[in-house]
């Protein structure tokens, strides 16, 4: 008796005592030395962006400007009592490019507001608002004719060849102690230690969301439940919908992640995807899928349903102090002796054997990163192959492909490629330097054949039952590399002075832009498209 009563006391003061505020970091964008401490302690978990304030807790000899730059940036702030307090910055952007091949320069401009704050210890919200402006830019062409800006928003074209659109994003989030956090927003999560994620990446427009996090001993498990969209007819990915006539979609995720050492992690992911309306009946939330401790996949065969559903794994393992090698293994549909049929195949080619089939759909990544101090600043290189087979995260209903506002959930090119990444980041005090190459080789539908790089397109529609391969189609492949030097004129707001490069060549062209200009660093944006 005396043991349950001790344990109901010790419960219910670790949900009364305030532990640090638990506001959000951006994803991708923590400054090079909090981003190593983060990683190297054994009682954080890395994979699971954004992070919160309360997570760096046991983070030990980092500058107070640099938690500030990663969880406070502001240019004005005011703090109360109580933990009360409010942090505010302008958003900017002013940008101009000269692009090499046509001639002539494009812009990018943008305005707006960056709000968080805290209204206790243990709450904490974030808002960020703002209107942007920017020319047909080369690397965002192609998202421009499917009617988005990527990981952005859905965008007007203007007179003069201009688009613009809104960038709305916003968190509530309640810590009632350090092992959990409810949070309510609009905005974007990423999972993996990699430069891409072919589980949850940040690729795509903000939806609304609620989260779930859970931290005890060395495991950390996070639930997400979100709402999206998808912007193209389901019989007709080249349609483009009117914005009333959008048609959406449900996820629920979770994933939980094990320190098992404190040189090595795993993480198992598990998501589903369902559409609001089918052909029979408006369907909107799924209870079934709320209970945030239930595997997916038993849950919609006892429904009955076909839902889209993935499982994944994601691992990191440290060499050395701040040497991390790390890997995804995603997998979307599979049968085990199809599996095996590819394998004999790979091992003794055999013309009579059926391989290749078209539902063997899985993603693989491996990389490294290291970190090191080098004259007086810090570097960080990364090294990353990620390779998806066609068809994967898409599905026989094209709404329940693993998408939202026609955008990739996972990997920023969708499936049926592989690819190279090398990157160096160089970072002391206010300046920043990072110079990327992306070697993408994909194949690409043609003919009006459906060959699996697309995920808006129907699984229905796949080109063949077996002698699927990586690459099948029209092969393209597009060496990008991009160079940026930046210095912060603001350490407070984070507004800094740019310099740029951006280069691609493909079979037919090669292409290149500089850029100058000034921004604020909110959000992380890919040009590797």
């Amino acid at each position: 008796m005396f043991k349950k009563q001790l344990i109901i006391i010790v419960f219910l003061f670790s949900i009364l005592v305030a532990y640090s505020q638990p506001l959000n970091s951006r994803i991708g964008m923590l400054p090079l030395k909090v981003e190593k401490a983060i990683l190297v302690s054994s009682e954080n978990h890395s994979s699971v962006q954004p992070y919160r304030l309360n997570e760096t807790n046991n983070i030990e000899d980092i500058n107070q400007l640099l938690i500030d730059q990663a969880f406070r940036q502001n240019l004005f702030k005011k703090e109360g009592r109580n933990g009360k307090s409010i942090f505010f910055q302008p958003y900017a952007e002013g940008i101009t490019f000269l692009n090499s091949r046509e001639g002539g320069f494009f812009y990018s401009a943008a305005a707006g507001i960056d709000v968080l704050g805290t209204l206790h210890k243990k709450v904490a919200f974030g808002a960020t608002y703002f209107r942007q402006l920017e020319d047909d830019l080369p690397y965002l062409r192609n998202s421009h004719m499917q009617n988005f800006s990527p990981g952005l928003g859905t965008i007007q074209k203007e007179e003069g060849g201009i688009y613009q659109f809104n960038f709305i994003q916003a968190y509530l989030s309640y810590s009632p102690n350090n092992h959990f956090n409810f949070e309510l927003g609009n905005g974007k999560q990423f999972i993996g230690e990699g430069y891409r994620s072919l589980l949850l990446s940040d690729n795509a427009n903000n939806s609304p969301y609620f989260k779930l996090s859970t931290n005890f001993w060395n495991i950390s498990y996070t639930n997400i439940w979100a709402f999206h969209r998808s912007i193209y007819s389901p019989n007709d990915a080249s349609v483009n919908l009117t914005k009333g006539d959008f048609l959406g979609k449900y996820i629920a995720s979770h994933y939980l992640d094990w320190n098992i050492t404190k040189r090595f992690s795993i993480g198992l992911f598990e998501t589903v995807v369902w559409q609001t309306d089918d052909s029979l009946y408006r369907r909107g939330f799924d209870i079934n899928y709320a209970n945030p401790l239930l595997f997916y996949r038993p849950v919609e065969f006892s429904i009955g349903s076909p839902d889209n559903v993935l499982v994944g794994l994601n691992t990191k393992l440290r060499l050395f102090k701040h040497q991390y090698v790390y890997g995804q293994l995603l997998l979307d549909e599979f049968l085990l002796k199809e599996i095996r049929a590819d394998i004999e195949e790979a091992i003794s080619p055999d013309t009579s054997r059926e391989s290749g089939w078209w539902a063997n759909k899985f993603g693989i990544q491996f990389g490294w990163k290291g970190y090191w101090n080098i004259a007086g600043g810090d570097l960080r290189s990364r090294l990353e192959y990620n390779l998806i087979r066609p068809y994967t995260y898409a599905h026989s209903s094209a709404v329940q492909s693993y998408t939202n506002f026609g955008q990739s959930l996972a990997h920023t090119n969708g499936s049926n490629l592989n690819e190279l990444i090398a990157q160096l980041t160089f970072a002391k005090d206010r300046f920043t330097l990072e110079g990327s190459f992306f070697y993408l080789r994909q194949g690409m539908s043609i003919n009006g054949l459906n060959y699996g790089e697309n995920l808006n397109e129907s699984n229905i529609s796949y080109f063949q039952e077996y002698g699927n391969r990586i690459l099948q189609g029209q092969l393209l492949v597009a060496k990008t590399i991009t160079i940026d030097v930046a210095y912060r004129l603001n350490n407070s707001a984070n507004l800094e002075l740019v310099l740029g490069y951006w280069g691609r060549k493909t079979f037919e062209f090669s292409e290149s832009m500089v850029s100058f200009g000034i921004r604020t660093m909110l959000h992380r944006r890919t040009r590797a498209l």
